[in-house]
């Protein structure tokens, strides 16, 4: 039994019955299968645009405001009128299993072989009464392209044929579904133009994935709108089974030598794809594509238990597998009952001798998937090839029962028959893609698998030639570590800095003041003997208090001569003949002299300031050279001219270059250990600390002067181009003959820190950066 149970139910029963009642919750077991079809389970799941109960709704109303509705059913000869509104389950009942009557009979008619003309007489006359239409026709395509009408019933009274532009009107309508090969509802009120006041019910027919032609259903305009989904997707189901007759499939039906040829073709290229990989997920997603259009369903799954659990591996169709979706979920409880089981199980519409374990998930997964045929093929562990021998091991094996490792979900979601040698090509399929998939699990159980496997390459690597090829080179490689062991050479230690005088003279600003050019009294380079004039500062301030001292000196001057006039003046009327004038004059004088001491001293005071002042002068405000020597710095006069200094302010050097030489050198801290430790061996067997070593000058690179480490700071300084640095002083070995010195030549020198290895002596540098960073 193929035919829909519920969809025809509501096609028919939307104007004439209530709403049924079904089984609902866990408790739904065998009783979820009890009077429905394949289809019934899935239907909606597969039309999701569709609500059951709010396809039923008018009958709910109908049945509230005691609407009266009749139907007229014709089938092979039959009539039935229905003048009374179903009012008891009795009836129901009745009208329920006479739609699924002729259900049957649309889908035994597929299966024979009946001229088309007779067969679509036959399936009109059942399609219209099961859902109770008013007319009905049926639509093929011709070998000129057109549309012809092949069988109808009824299509006279319609009006198609009186109405002035029906016909054309219709035909546009035959057309556009015959395009999309969609089915469709027409109704009055929309924008799509009717041929006649009846609503259209239309769906294709298809011949090879070809639609080849249109039936079409004239229904009363007074319909229901939530009813008319129902009539619509009944029909398109009983298209369905219309398609099935067109292809010539029948249940049957031998395959030609062509075909078994090329299915054997096929299976080869499957199984080449399944063992070209050891990885189970692969394997899984190798046998879902391509055996699908090998067995020729419409869906394909593989399951595999690990433990007891059950994974949904791979679906046909699908790049990924989301197992918390509701089809993967009830997919794997199925497959989980099939696998404990260890039986192939076959669900076609009937539930007679399923199991009653399965009931209730295969109610859950059909209900979910919508699928009207589901095949569920076990598979197994793969024997040992060789098998111990003697009549105990045979009754071992005889005892051993086949442990189920997953299975196949083979689905028909249009048919609920079978494709035709299905059964016996899954059952082939199922120990190929079993063994395949077994053999990659036991691949897959291999710890460490990605290590051993590049071991093994590695291996597999060495054969034949590359064998010697590598034995050569490892020998090199010895040879070559032997060597970077064994030979041990000075390890060097690059230091960078200047040739400079040892003696060295710095010239500080002794009083604050301005340099002018004037008072700049020497050049750049210039040779410079010991307490030379080198500059005269200019100081407005001591100046200024010098010339207030020489005025105030001069002032004090004036006011002694004019005393000292005064004293003059009174000497020469100290002869008065009055006593008491002489005694006033007497007195007088005395005062004059004490106020000219007086004076005298202050002018004595105001001399010595002057003299302090002007010595300040002299001493202060004149820079003199601290020892012979030379001036290195050419550029003195545009570092030093108009230039306002304070006392202490650096100016220059005054170096001896007629006396020794020393390198004044800069060493970055990180590579004071080696100097250091150098210096504690040395100490340690009674040796001078002071290292050897050689230096390059810049201006001359080409040759190597032998050096020693005579000083080293301690504590670093920071260089604004190196940053933490020690500074170290070398000289020149003795007894050799250097080119001119220059003050301020820059040189490379490379102090030995004693013997190391030649790997260090290489690769020293990498091994400190590892240590300092890596902390190795």
């Amino acid at each position: 039994m193929q035919a829909c149970q519920t969809i025809a139910a509501v096609a028919f029963l939307a104007t004439n019955a209530p709403i049924l009642s079904r089984p609902q919750g866990k408790s739904a077991g065998r009783e979820a299968f009890r009077g429905i079809c394949p289809a019934e389970i899935g239907w909606f799941r597969h039309y999701p645009q569709v609500n059951r109960r709010s396809s039923l709704d008018p009958i709910c109303k109908a049945r509230e405001n005691g609407d009266r509705y009749q139907w007229t059913g014709r089938a092979a000869g039959t009539e039935r009128l229905m003048s009374e509104p179903v009012s008891n389950e009795e009836n129901l009942r009745r009208v329920r299993e006479r739609v699924m009557q002729l259900a049957r009979e649309i889908e035994q008619l597929s299966g024979q072989e009946l001229p088309p003309p007779q067969f679509f007489a036959e399936f009109l006359a059942r399609v219209v009464a099961a859902i109770g239409a008013r007319a009905g026709g049926v639509w093929l395509v011709d070998e000129s392209g057109r549309l012809s009408l092949v069988a109808q019933i009824n299509l006279e009274q319609t009006g198609l044929a009186e109405r002035p532009g029906a016909m054309s009107v219709n035909e546009r309508l035959l057309m556009d579904v015959l395009q999309k090969g969609e089915a469709r509802t027409i109704a009055h009120g929309g924008e799509t133009q009717l041929p006649t006041e009846h609503v259209l019910v239309m769906a294709a027919l298809h011949r090879e994935k070809k639609c080849v032609g249109v039936v079409e259903l004239f229904q009363r305009s007074d319909v229901p709108v939530k009813a008319q989904s129902g009539y619509m997707q009944f029909l398109e189901q009983m298209c369905g089974y219309a398609s099935r007759f067109l292809e010539g499939r029948r249940r049957n039906q031998g395959m030609t030598e062509d075909l078994k040829s090329q299915f054997w073709t096929d299976f080869e290229q499957l199984m080449l794809r399944m063992q070209r990989s050891l990885h189970e997920q692969e394997v899984a997603d190798a046998v879902a594509s391509d055996s699908r259009a090998l067995l020729g369903c419409d869906r394909i799954a593989v399951a595999s238990r690990k433990g007891r659990s059950v994974q949904i591996l791979a679906v046909s169709g699908q790049s990924s597998v989301n197992p918390r979706a509701n089809l993967i979920a009830a997919m794997a409880k199925l497959a989980r009952r099939v696998i404990e089981m260890g039986e192939t199980l076959k669900y076609t519409g009937r539930i007679e001798g399923l199991a009653p374990q399965v009931e209730e998930p295969l109610a859950a997964f059909v209900q979910e998937s919508g699928s009207r045929m589901v095949l569920l093929v076990p598979t197994f562990e793969s024997p040992p090839l060789v098998r111990r021998q003697g009549e105990e091991a045979d009754r071992e094996q005889r005892r051993a029962r086949p442990k189920a490792t997953g299975c196949l979900i083979i689905e028909q979601l249009a048919e609920s028959e079978p494709a035709p040698q299905l059964e016996q090509r899954a059952e082939l399929l199922a120990d190929h893609a079993g063994a395949a998939l077994w053999n990659a699990r036991q691949h897959e159980r291999i710890f460490g698998l990605k290590l051993w496997t590049a071991v093994g390459s590695v291996r597999e690597w060495f054969h034949g030639r590359k064998l010697m090829i590598t034995l050569a080179v490892a020998a090199a490689l010895l040879v070559l570590v032997a060597a970077m062991t064994l030979i041990r050479l000075e390890y060097p230690v690059t230091a960078e800095g200047k040739l400079m005088p040892v003696e060295q003279h710095a010239v500080f600003a002794t009083w604050d003041g301005l340099i002018t050019r004037e008072g700049l009294r020497v050049d750049g380079n210039q040779v410079v003997s010991a307490r030379d004039v080198l500059i005269v500062l200019e100081n407005e301030e001591l100046d200024g208090q010098i010339e207030e001292a020489a005025a105030t000196v001069r002032k004090q001057q004036m006011l002694v001569q004019a005393k000292e006039e005064e004293i003059r003046k009174t000497e020469s009327q100290k002869n008065a003949v009055d006593t008491e004038t002489a005694r006033n004059g007497e007195l007088n004088r005395e005062r004059l002299r004490v106020e000219l001491e007086r004076l005298q001293g202050d002018e004595l005071i105001a001399r010595q300031q002057l003299k302090t002042l002007e010595n300040r002068r002299e001493t202060k405000l004149k820079v003199l050279a601290p020892a012979n020597g030379s001036i290195p710095d050419f550029q003195l006069r545009q570092m030093l001219e108009n230039r306002p200094v304070r006392t202490g302010d650096y100016l220059f050097d005054v170096m001896n270059d007629k006396g020794p030489w020393h390198m004044e050198l800069l060493l970055d801290e990180k590579r004071m250990g080696h100097l250091l430790r150098a210096q504690r061996e040395k100490l340690a067997a009674g040796e001078s600390v002071e290292l050897p070593g050689a230096f390059v000058l810049a201006s001359d690179p080409e040759k190597k002067y032998p050096c020693r480490l005579t000083k080293v700071a301690s504590r670093s300084t920071t260089d604004s181009e190196k940053g933490a640095v020690f500074e170290l002083t070398a000289v020149a070995d003795d007894g050799q003959e250097l080119p001119p010195l220059r003050i301020g030549t820059e040189v490379t020198v490379r102090i030995y820190c004693g013997k190391t290895s030649l790997a260090y002596w290489c690769f020293g540098d990498v091994v400190e950066f590892l240590q300092r960073y890596l902390w190795l």
